[in-house]
């Protein structure tokens, strides 16, 4: 009986992870929409076509290419993105939809945090594959967790994340826990993060 409730315990995480993945999915489609509309992005886009050298482009197949491409623009598009106010996200159009995703989030986290306590697990480890700026940090902090691996394709926005975490630490009480982490600069649908972080990763401990 205990390993099929385990198992059941399992399985509802799942569900919820991958509810919770097709949610962030859908706020992060749209807000790219709205932050395209306001510029120009075909010409700011193309300028990163040339990064690579010209003899290494050759010998890369048009699909490698396109693919290439593709995460330049991705990476470029979230780099670009300014940091706004609470004022101004207030009059985005889908600031009821930030909302309630980031309340979702805090449901499903404290949730599945408790799920994965219940099954034994005395030290708790996240890896936040998307993490953009850091918006989930206080969420990781709330849980409780012991460690967090935060890993994005957009440089800028990890260094955020790293800003972020640091005044999460400074600002905290003098005996509270603040969980250890790491930042990754990559692309997590095509690099080995193992390799990755040996390079990109900073740790901070809780001295």
């Amino acid at each position: 009986m205990q390993n099929k409730a385990s198992s059941s315990q399992t399985e509802n995480a799942s569900v919820f992870l991958l509810f919770l993945f097709l949610s962030q999915m859908e706020l992060q489609t749209e807000t790219m929409k709205e932050e395209t509309q306001t510029r120009e992005e075909e010409g700011q886009l193309g300028q990163k076509a040339g990064i690579k050298r010209r003899h290494e482009e050759d010998e890369i197949s048009p699909s490698k290419k396109q693919v290439l491409d593709h995460s330049v623009k991705v990476a470029s598009h979230y780099n670009q993105l300014q940091e706004v106010g609470l004022a101004a996200r207030s009059r985005s159009r889908i600031f009821f939809m930030r909302n309630f995703n980031n309340w979702l989030k805090s449901i499903l986290i404290g949730e599945i945090l408790e799920q994965v306590r219940e099954a034994g697990s005395q030290e708790v480890s996240v890896l936040d594959l998307g993490c953009g700026k850091g918006g989930d940090l206080q969420k990781w902090r709330r849980g409780g967790i012991d460690h967090l691996v935060c890993a994005d394709i957009a440089g800028v926005s990890v260094e955020q994340c790293q800003v972020r975490y640091e005044e999460m630490k400074r600002k905290s009480f003098r005996n509270e826990k603040i969980f250890t982490a790491e930042f990754i600069t990559a692309d997590c649908a095509k690099v080995h993060l193992h390799h990755t972080a040996q390079w990109f990763y900073y740790i901070y401990s809780n001295i």
